[in-house]
């Protein structure tokens, strides 16, 4: 309890309903994810419990690492492999030199119109809804980053190709289907999608849900997919605060520079403060060299 788990969310499950199951296996209170993936991708989902559910929206804030196979020649209206097929177009004039030059030309920051099948709201209302109900959903380009977008293999007899991808918050991989599909004049659509990275994390530290069963019978089971709050937002500078100032800060009080045993300053305006027991006490945006304080969350015991 009030702790980040990470979990290996398999394919066919929203993340809605792998959060709801781990809440009900591990008798959670409450619970939370940090980042949707889509019901047909598979991957890294970072769940936060009990209080650290306060620290959600800042993992949300990390980068994100992705693998998948994207498939030519057929458009999709989710622009994935679950949606109703839209289009279809030859792919055999394509060689994998433009493959790879579209490729190039999806990395650096862009303006990305998100699918109509997506979560985002209007007025209150899922996009993914209204499109259901067969309105004419627009929704605005927003800016992204994507930082790599690197062409693992492709397959021209099926018309497939794999990748990889790190971008920032907000991307959505489907919509560089789209668009990528859209350059080379066939169409596209991602045929698979796995999250392999979001921050510090990795796939690799994350539990399957089978696993997770075996650690909850008292099984033997590699713990590392629980992580501390403290350590889930370890990319973040740090203040460790005496033990005399814990109680002034739990009530959002101001403290003075006196009152820090310890700064770790790591270029950002995001701090974590902790006491000199490695308890996670709260987080503030702060300017050390001035010393100006704005509490962002306060983890008082009780909440």
């Amino acid at each position: 309890m009030n702790s980040v788990l990470l979990i290996d969310k398999p394919e066919g499950k929203t993340s809605h309903e792998t959060a709801t199951e781990v809440k009900r296996l591990i008798r959670a209170e409450k619970i939370g994810h940090s980042g949707t993936l889509d019901r047909f991708a598979s991957g890294l989902l970072i769940l936060c419990t009990g209080r650290a559910t306060k620290i959600a929206r800042f993992l949300l804030e990390d980068d994100k690492t992705y693998t998948g196979t994207m498939r030519l020649g057929v458009s999709t209206d989710t622009h994935d492999r679950e949606g109703a097929v839209v289009d279809e177009k030859p792919t055999n004039a394509v060689v994998a030199e433009d493959i790879l030059e579209a490729a190039a030309r999806f990395k650096g920051e862009l303006v990305q119109v998100p699918p109509r099948f997506s979560a985002l709201k209007i007025r209150g209302e899922r996009a993914s809804d209204r499109a259901r109900r067969g309105e004419n959903v627009k929704l605005a380009g927003r800016r992204v980053t994507v930082y790599d977008f690197r062409v693992l293999g492709i397959d021209p007899a099926r018309a497939h190709f794999e990748f990889q991808v790190r971008c920032s918050k907000g991307t959505y991989i489907r919509s560089i289907a789209r668009d990528m599909g859209g350059m080379l004049g066939t169409g596209a659509h991602l045929a698979s999608l796995r999250r392999t990275g979001a921050g510090i994390f990795s796939i690799d530290q994350a539990a399957t849900m089978p696993a997770l069963d075996l650690y909850l019978s008292g099984a033997p089971v590699d713990t590392g997919f629980i992580v501390r709050p403290i350590d889930a937002l370890a990319n973040y500078g740090m203040v460790v605060v005496s033990n005399s100032c814990r109680n002034r800060i739990l009530n959002g009080t101001f403290f003075g520079r006196e009152g820090a045993v310890k700064i770790i300053d790591k270029g950002k305006k995001l701090f974590i403060i902790a006491d000199e027991d490695q308890n996670l006490i709260a987080i503030a945006d702060m300017n050390i060299e001035k010393w100006q304080i704005k509490y962002l969350n306060v983890f008082k015991a009780d909440n």
